[in-house]
C-alpha cells in the first residue's frame, strides 16, 4: 500500500468520524451519522438461524424516530412495548455523547442492581465495537462506570434507590424501565435540580399495571403541557410483528411469567398497541366495558366545525330534544371544565366546550353560546367547587337550569346545580356506566373517551380517574344523564325550573 493510499483511507476515516461526531442520526440518507457505526449483540438463536454476535444497529422507523427526538428534545418519556430497542438505542446515545462531547456526564438509573449492569454493558460493547481508530483510553471500566478521561466524560449506572442520583450534576439522566422503580418519585427529586439547570432527561418503560397511581404515568398523561415530549413505540413497530406472530406469543406464555394474569391482561400489559391500551387500569378495577370503549374509538371523529372555543360534531336537529352537563375546574390550568350536549333519544355527544384555559366567567359564556345552538337545552351545572359558572348563567338569563331537591318535608328547597357527593357520585357511577356498557351513548371527541378507560374502582373506594388522569369529561357526561333521569325525560320524576327573565 502506498503512502497515498494510506493518507486517503485516513482522511476517508476521518471524516467518517466527524460525521458520526456532528450527527447521533442524520435526515439526509447520504450523510454517515454515529449509528451507521454502532453496532449491538444479537444472542445466537441456532433454531431461527440467528449467528449472533456484532450487528449493526438497525434503523427501524420507530428507532429512527426514537433517535431524533433524543436529539432535538430535552425531556422525553417513551411508552413502549417489550423488546423494541429502546434499550440500545439510549445506550448507543450514551456512547455518542461520551465519545464525543468533552465533559458529558450521564447518569443511567435502572430498577435494579442487574439491570442497571447490563444496560451500562451496552454502552461498553457499542464503544468497544466503534472503528478502532476511534477509540480513546477507558478508565475507570467497572461494572458500574465507564470513564473517558481525555475527554473528561463518564456514564455512571445505578439501581432505583432513594439516594440514586442525589448530589449528582449530570448532563443526561436515562431512566430504564421506569414504571417499576421503586424509588422512581425519589430519584425524579434528587435528580430535578439536573433538569431544571437545563440538563435532559429520558424516561421510558412499558406500564407497570401492578401500579394504579405512578409518576411515570402522570407525566406521561400531562405531556406536553409540562414540558415532556412523549414517544409511544406499540407491539408491532418492529419489522416482522404481525397479528400471527402476536398469536404465538400470547398462547405460549408460561405460567410463571402471568403471575396471575390471564394471557390477555399479560399481552396488554407488555405488548400494547395504543396508548389506551398500555395506560389503561387492569380490567378487573375498570368501570367501563374496555371492549366498548375500543370499539368506540373507530366512530370517534373530528367536529364538522367550530363554535368559539367549542367543538360541534352533529348540528341541531329541529325534532330533537337535548340535555347539557357541566363538571366545572377547580382552577384554571389545571383539571378541565367540560360542557357537553347530548341527543336524548340516540345519546350521542353531539358537542362538547373542554377547556382549562378559560376563566369560570368566560366558560359560562361561552357553554351559554354553544347551548343556544341547540335551543337551549336542560342543563345541569356541577357546582362543588364555586357557583360562578351558575351565577353567571342566571344572569344570562339562562331559561332551562336544573335544581336538585334538599331537605324534607316542609324544609324541602331546591338549589341551583348538581352537588357531587358519594351516594350521588356512585347513583350517577351507576347509571352511566350501565348506559355506556350496554352502547346507548356515542362520544365522538377522541380524548373525552379516553378518560373512560382511566376511571377505577377499588373494593370499597369511589369511581375516580387514576392518578394523573381526568375525569371531567366522564363527570360532565355522567351529570347530563342524570338530569335527564330526574327531569322525567327518562321516566324521572324531578323537575326543570323555568327561569323568569331578569330585568
Amino acid at each position: 500500500m502506498t503512502l497515498t493510499s494510506e493518507k486517503i483511507i485516513a482522511a476517508a476515516d476521518a471524516a467518517e468520524m466527524e460525521f458520526a461526531r456532528r450527527n447521533f442520526i442524520s435526515d439526509d440518507p447520504s450523510c454517515p451519522d454515529f449509528l451507521d457505526f454502532a453496532k449491538i449483540l444479537e444472542r445466537s438463536q441456532l433454531h431461527a438461524a440467528v449467528a449472533g454476535g456484532a450487528t449493526p444497529f438497525k434503523k427501524w422507523d420507530h428507532l429512527a424516530s426514537l433517535a431524533k427526538q433524543l436529539v432535538d428534545e430535552r425531556l422525553v418519556l417513551v411508552l413502549k412495548a417489550r423488546q423494541l430497542g429502546f434499550s440500545w438505542t439510549v445506550a448507543a446515545y450514551a456512547a455518542w455523547l461520551v465519545r464525543f462531547h468533552r465533559g458529558a456526564n450521564v447518569l443511567m438509573i435502572s430498577r435494579g442492581q442487574t439491570e442497571a449492569f447490563q444496560l451500562l454493558d451496552k454502552v461498553r460493547f457499542i464503544l468497544k465495537n466503534l472503528p478502532v481508530s476511534w477509540h480513546l483510553p477507558i478508565n475507570p471500566d467497572s461494572r458500574s462506570e465507564i470513564g473517558i478521561p481525555s475527554q473528561d466524560a463518564k456514564i455512571t449506572a445505578l439501581p432505583s434507590t432513594e439516594d440514586a442520583g442525589r448530589s449528582e450534576t449530570a448532563s443526561v439522566v436515562i431512566q430504564d424501565e421506569a414504571d417499576f422503580h421503586e424509588y422512581l418519585e425519589s430519584n425524579y427529586a434528587a435528580v430535578k435540580p439536573t433538569v431544571d439547570a437545563g440538563g435532559q432527561m429520558i424516561m421510558g418503560s412499558t406500564a407497570n399495571k401492578r401500579k394504579m397511581t405512578s409518576l411515570f404515568k402522570e407525566l406521561y398523561r400531562s405531556a406536553p403541557s409540562n414540558g415532556w415530549n412523549t414517544v409511544f413505540m406499540p407491539w408491532h413497530a418492529r419489522p416482522g410483528r404481525t397479528e400471527k406472530w402476536f398469536n404465538g406469543v400470547r398462547d405460549t406464555i408460561p405460567s410463571v411469567e402471568l403471575s396471575g394474569m390471564s394471557p390477555e391482561q399479560y399481552m396488554e400489559a407488555e405488548y400494547p398497541g395504543d396508548e389506551m391500551e398500555a395506560l389503561a387500569p387492569p380490567r378487573a378495577q375498570s368501570i367501563f366495558d374496555r371492549e366498548m370503549i375500543a370499539a368506540m374509538a373507530e366512530d370517534c371523529i373530528e367536529p364538522v366545525r367550530k363554535l368559539g372555543p367549542s367543538s360541534i360534531y352533529q348540528e341541531s336537529r329541529a325534532a330533537r330534544r337535548y340535555v347539557a352537563g357541566t363538571d366545572v375546574a377547580s382552577g384554571v390550568g389545571m383539571d378541565y371544565s367540560v360542557t357537553v350536549v347530548v341527543d336524548i333519544a340516540s345519546g350521542y355527544v353531539v358537542a362538547d366546550l373542554v377547556t382549562n384555559t378559560l376563566q369560570p366567567e368566560d366558560f359560562a359564556q361561552a357553554s351559554v353560546e354553544l347551548l343556544e345552538a341547540y335551543r337551549m337545552p336542560y342543563w345541569g351545572i356541577e357546582n362543588n367547587f364555586s357557583d360562578t359558572v351558575i351565577t353567571v348563567a342566571r344572569d344570562l338569563n339562562y331559561p332551562k337550569l336544573y335544581r336538585r331537591r334538599v331537605g324534607r318535608g316542609k324544609r324541602v328547597r331546591r338549589d341551583y346545580g348538581w352537588r357531587t357527593d358519594r351516594m350521588s357520585r356512585q347513583r350517577m357511577f351507576d347509571e352511566l356506566r350501565a348506559a355506556f356498557n350496554a352502547g346507548h351513548l356515542t362520544i365522538p371527541n377522541l380524548e373525552g373517551l379516553g378518560q373512560f378507560s382511566t376511571v377505577i374502582a377499588a373494593p370499597g373506594e369511589k369511581p375516580e380517574a387514576m392518578g394523573g388522569a381526568h375525569d371531567d369529561y366522564v363527570m360532565a357526561l355522567g351529570i347530563a344523564l342524570m338530569v335527564k333521569d330526574d327531569m322525567g325525560m327518562a321516566g324521572g320524576t324531578g323537575k326543570i325550573i323555568q327561569m323568569p327573565a331578569l330585568a
